[in-house]
């Protein structure tokens, strides 16, 4: 008789999730904003971490499990760096939304996988 499976969330998705926002939101302000210098880098980051990710949703047959965790880590990436922008360049703006907006969504990821019922994969 075999045993039912659990299903698992994978941190593989969450961290490249979390880079991909990070590196997306870097793209936008580098292009939009005139402070910011150019650098190809963060294209580079952004191209890698979407070919891996992608990658990862191919050779995983079970994952929608790790959907809204990977979306709840996308957004904090890119809020976060949203927060970075706006203390590092006070000229830019308030950033209470940004910060207020990755605090909630990392309280709630860390609560869903803390006390959650599912496990983890690497």
């Amino acid at each position: 008789m075999s045993q039912p499976t659990i299903p698992t969330i994978s941190l593989k998705w969450l961290t490249y999730a979390f880079i991909i926002g990070l590196s997306l939101s870097a793209c936008y302000a580098m292009l939009t904003i005139q402070a910011i210098h150019f650098s190809p880098f963060v294209f580079l980051t952004l191209f890698l971490s979407v070919n891996h990710f992608y990658g990862l949703y191919i050779k995983e047959d079970d994952n929608e499990i790790s959907i809204k965790p990977a979306w709840g880590a996308f957004f904090i990436g890119m809020f976060s760096y949203s927060a970075f922008l706006g203390i590092q360049y006070p000229e830019l703006g308030s950033n209470v939304l940004s910060v207020a907006l990755t605090l909630i969504l990392t309280i709630w990821l860390i609560y869903k996988l803390m006390f959650g019922d599912k496990r983890y994969s690497a």
